[in-house]
Formats: structure tokens, sequence, C-alpha cells
């Protein structure tokens, strides 16, 4: 259900994530420790304990940052943690639940779904799709910081920032269409009932003791 908090914190995610890339595009570093205030301040408005945990991390590096305590040159680095954390927070839910005895997460949400079809096949189809995006995640962490390590601050905020949502809602997409022409395994397929799904809290309780 769509409430005030929910658009509250999505729409500082999106003005965070754009003020951090934007902070490499004009070169000012207090505009990109200002959108990982903000990135911050949406993320601990609710979520499991974890996903709070990282979001405090952010928000005290930036205000570590914006004290002016940190190196010098390091600012850059500094910035770039929010979205690479945000993104390595993605693969290890995704990853740590494809270990033995666990349910795979793509599978949960699959189950949960009461007009999703269950059966082996798609469970199969579901623990493929939540490896893929494990390594999605994980490649996007990795070109990451290859790119800031060479120096090319502003390519890894591209990756980080543009790429990795854009392409996240395109590999989101295009699995939903997969599963609209295979309706007779899965049976029917909405984007906005999975999206739902993903926000109901009953979907994510006991993900980390399931087995």
């Amino acid at each position: 259900m769509l409430t005030l908090r929910r658009v509250i914190r999505s729409i500082g995610a999106l003005m965070g994530i754009g003020l951090i890339h934007y902070g490499f595009i004009s070169d000012h570093s207090a505009v990109g420790f200002y959108g990982m205030a903000l990135l911050a301040f949406a993320g601990l408005l609710s979520g499991p304990l974890i996903f709070r945990l990282v979001f405090l991390t952010i928000g005290a590096i930036a205000l570590f940052a914006a004290s002016g305590f940190a190196a010098p040159g390091v600012g850059p680095y500094m910035i770039l943690a929010a979205p690479i954390f945000i993104n390595l927070m993605a693969m290890l839910i995704f990853g740590l639940t494809l270990l033995p005895g666990r349910v795979p997460l793509i599978t949960r949400f699959s189950r949960f779904d009461k007009m999703q079809t269950a059966s082996p096949a798609v469970d199969r189809h579901t623990r493929l799709i939540t490896a893929l995006w494990a390594g999605y995640f994980a490649a996007i962490v990795i070109a990451t910081v290859v790119m800031a390590f060479a120096g090319s601050f502003l390519a890894a905020s591209w990756i980080v920032t543009v790429i990795s949502p854009a392409g996240s809602a395109v590999l989101f997409l295009l699995e939903h269409l997969y599963r609209h022409f295979r309706r007779d395994l899965f049976g029917q397929a909405s984007v906005f009932r999975t999206l739902r799904v993903i926000a109901h809290p009953e979907a994510w309780r006991g993900l980390v003791h399931d087995g």
C-alpha cells in the first residue's frame, strides 16, 4: 500500500542518488555529501534493521566527510561509498539466499504471490534469476571500484548511480516479459503485483532464518 512514508522515502532516495551523481558532474563534493545525507535519511525511515544500519553508516560517512576530517583526495571515494554499499547490500541479500538450506529470494517472492504457479520448474527458474541478480550487483560493485581506483570517478558514478538502477529496471521488465510469454509455466505475471509483493513486509519475514 502506498503511504506517505514510502513516498518520502522514494523521493529522498532518488534525490540523494541524483545529487551524488551531480556532485561528480559539477565537480562539487559538497553536493555529493548532501546527496549521501539525503539517501541516509530516506533509508532510515523504514525497513529491516540491517538496512537501517547500512544507511546509518552512509549518514555517518557523509557527516564525517562534510566535517572536514577526511584526508585530502578521499572525498570522491567517500561519496561513492553510499551507492556502492547499497549495491553490495543488494548483492549479499540475493547471494546469501542461494546458500544450501536457504530459499532463493525470487523463489520466496514467487511463492508469496498466490497468483503464481508453484512447481519444481518455477523454483529452478527463480533460483537462476536470484543468481543473476546477485551476479549483476556484484558486477556493478566491481566495475565501480575498478573505475574509482583508476581515478575515473565520473565513470564510476555513471556506473553505480545511473547504469545500476536503469539496468535493474530493464532486467526486472525483461524477466517479467519472459514470464508473460511462458504463462503456461508461470501463470499470470504482473509487474505491479510483483512490486506489491516486494513491498509487503510478510514477504521478507524470516528471511534470515529460513531453510
